[in-house]
């Protein structure tokens, strides 16, 4: 990538870089701190954002990946195959009916995660461990590997997926 920079006397520094797609983008910088960038097509400006100081900053940090480091294709393709959601339907006599996660100790005991209970058509987000009792009928969803989802079947004893 090729940056091209310019001294505007009196005003800044504006700094021009030609994207993969063939539009350059502008970005002017003003004495005062004040930024602008502007998508360019046909030389003429087909998006212009104007930024405080303090908000190129932030921007600035989000976009060199400071603050989130996306996980590659490739290794997210690892990891999603490795990886398992079930929908885990607890049944009459199962034992997990009347305990909380927290007492049952899901996680430690078969790696499993459960991240969201169907109980009756209302959906429990990340339910709270300690708090949130499993019931007759509802529907985990838990996510793991394949072993893991095995064990937690056995621990769960009469439950079903679906």
């Amino acid at each position: 990538m090729k940056i091209r920079e310019t001294d505007l006397p009196g005003i800044g520094k504006k700094y021009a870089v030609t994207l993969k797609e063939g539009r350059d983008l502008v970005i002017i910088i003003y004495n005062t701190g004040r930024r602008e960038i502007y998508l360019m097509e046909d030389e003429e400006a087909v998006c212009v954002v104007e930024l405080t100081d303090e908000e190129a900053k932030e921007l600035g940090f989000l976009i060199a990946g400071a603050v989130y480091q996306p996980v590659s294709s490739e290794k997210m393709e690892i990891f999603l195959r490795q990886m398992v959601m079930e929908w885990v339907k607890v049944e009459k006599g199962s034992s997990l009916v009347g305990k909380s996660i927290a007492q049952l100790q899901i996680r430690k005991r078969t790696g499993v995660s459960v991240v969201a209970i169907d109980r009756g058509g209302s959906m429990i987000p990340s339910p709270d461990p300690y708090n949130e009792v499993i019931k007759e009928g509802d529907v985990l969803i838990v996510v793991g590997t394949r072993q893991q989802i095995n064990s937690f079947m056995e621990l769960c004893g009469r439950c079903s997926t679906k």
